[in-house]
């Protein structure tokens, strides 16, 4: 009696059937909808009432949501004959709108180009198709942590998230997460899209003008590092020299050089003591020149201080060190480097104008120095600028020097490409307008790195006129030039009365502030960070492959 008395009180049968259908449904759907649901979560966490570094996404920081394809009109003077090739620059564009705070490294690639043929001038704006923008894109929102959202125990709490969403498969970290939205460098026939957090991708343009994203690039799998925004060419042999860092695991840094046909040919591991942010290099004709500087990777601070995880530490040193070119690959273990120490305070570099060696051995590295540095979202707007500063490295007697070049406040070096690796004369940087804070460049300044010990190295300087502004120049010889700095300085400027940009085109040589030519873009083209010149023989040997 008692077992059918509990037969009848039993569930019915198709409960039996039903209640493991409702969990497997319900697993299909949380699983098939994990992005979203992930998304939201992040969303959630990281939404602030007050965001920070606003002023990022504002004025021509602003980003632009249209991708175009236009002729441009020519507003002043005459484009020069001969000058057929392409101006490329990138910057932070972000695709979707931020939802924590914005640091400006934060924005999507995207391209801005100008395409000069037969006298005629074509623009074209695109993102670069990055496998992160892709699955973002897939979802509807952000997925991937952004700098602008790591603050205190929020970013703690995203820096989780991420674990969680890497363990579960909510995204696939190992396609890349990187940005490509830093520099750009033309070898092998591909035009490189670069970001240091990721691997460069390349870019096609089409003769129109057109550009195309091909994909991310193919490394060797010796290669487990990423890859800087600032590679060197060696106009010599034609051979890229880079470094990549991380931030996470060991070895934090590694270095690398690619021939003339894109081949991985060597590689190395540095060891140096801490996680550091490294955005540059040196190179020349023997060595890669190394900067270790004290921009520290802390995570600690982050949740303590409500800060950045990325620290400038001035009590800590600065090291520079020297790889030759030549030592054999060591993807096990470490290479030999000759480290020189900089006494306290430390300093920041993050770009470096030229380097090469000197008939006695000595090695010769010019870039933009900073004594203090704030990387938060807005103490950029208030951080130092740099001054163009000249070290000289002694590998006979292991002693480094320092020489301030210019008092002139400016960042954005370039010089004339041919000259790369090697012994120069002139370096062209963007002036920042002291008065609005170091985001803002209102000029260009000619530097001699021959000057005189006393005296300053500017030697000219191009002023924009109120309420222009501008950014990196990027330097072209002209055809036919028999002198280092017969060429022209090509930039985009933006004129906040009429909220329009230009490209101008100047002459290096006479640092005349009337442009050679002046053509005006269909329409704003925000503040970005660094560009390049293709030439029309290299837009003609573009390859199809990454």
């Amino acid at each position: 009696m008692a077992s059918h008395a509990f037969a009848q009180r039993s569930a019915p049968q198709w409960l039996l059937y039903a209640v493991p259908a409702t969990c497997l449904s319900a697993s299909y759907l949380i699983y098939k909808h994990r992005r979203t649901l992930y998304a939201w979560a992040y969303q959630l966490i990281a939404k602030v009432p007050s965001p920070a570094g606003m002023a990022y996404i504002s004025g021509n920081f602003a980003p632009v949501a249209d991708e175009l394809l236009e002729e441009l009109e020519i507003v002043g003077g005459k484009l020069p004959e001969g000058l057929d090739g392409c101006y490329v620059r990138i910057g932070p564009n972000p695709f979707f709108k931020p939802v924590a705070g914005y640091h400006w490294f934060d924005g999507d690639g995207m391209l801005h180009l100008v395409r000069l043929r037969n006298g005629k001038a074509t623009y074209c704006n695109r993102f670069i198709e990055t496998e992160r923008l892709k699955q973002e894109r897939e979802v509807g929102r952000p997925l991937f942590v952004r700098i602008g959202d790591l603050y205190g125990l929020r970013g703690l709490a995203l820096v989780l998230l991420v674990r969680l969403g890497k363990a579960v498969g909510i995204f696939e970290y190992w396609k890349g997460i990187g940005t490509a939205n830093t520099a750009l460098v033309y070898h092998a026939g591909r035009l490189l899209a670069l970001n240091e957090g990721d691997l460069p991708y390349g870019v096609r343009i089409s003769c129109n003008g057109l550009a195309e994203t091909m994909g991310r690039l193919l490394m060797k799998e010796s290669w487990s590092n990423n890859f800087t925004a600032h590679p060197k060419l060696d106009p010599e042999n034609g051979e890229l020299l880079f470094i990549g860092y991380k931030l996470d695991t060991k070895p934090y840094l590694s270095a690398g050089i690619m021939d003339v046909y894109g081949n991985l040919v060597r590689q190395w591991n540095i060891d140096i003591p801490r996680p550091v942010m490294i955005h540059d290099m040196g190179a020349t004709e023997r060595h890669l020149l190394i900067l270790d500087m004290p921009l520290c990777f802390d995570p600690e601070a982050m949740v303590k201080e409500n800060i950045m995880p990325i620290k400038f530490r001035k009590e800590l040193p600065t090291r520079i060190g020297l790889l030759r070119r030549d030592q054999p690959s060591c993807p096990e273990g470490f290479a030999d480097v000759q480290w020189f120490k900089i006494p306290v305070p430390g300093f920041l570099v993050f770009h470096v104008s030229t380097s090469w060696e000197e008939p006695n051995g000595d090695v010769k590295i010019y870039v933009c120095q900073m004594d203090d540095f704030d990387m938060s979202l807005d103490g950029m707007k208030h951080s130092e600028v740099g001054f163009l500063t000249e070290y000289t490295l002694s590998p006979s007697t292991g002693v480094a020097k320092r020489r301030r070049m210019s008092m002139v406040q400016g960042d954005f070096p370039v010089i004339n490409p041919s000259k790369a690796t090697r012994k120069c004369k002139w370096s062209w940087m963007a002036v920042f307008d002291k008065s609005t804070g170091p985001s803002i460049m209102n000029g260009l300044a000619k530097m001699d790195l021959e000057a005189a010990p006393g005296t300053d190295a500017c030697v000219a300087m191009i002023k924009y006129p109120p309420g222009v502004t501008g950014g990196e120049a990027v330097f072209v010889p002209r055809t036919g030039a028999t002198v280092e700095d017969d060429g022209y300085l090509v930039v985009y400027v933006y004129d906040s009365k009429a909220d329009m940009s230009y490209m101008n085109i100047y002459n290096a040589l006479t640092m005349s502030p009337t442009p050679v030519a002046s053509l005006r873009m269909p329409r704003r083209v925000p503040y970005g960070f660094h560009g390049t010149w293709v030439t029309e023989e290299q837009l003609k040997k573009q390859v199809m492959w990454v």
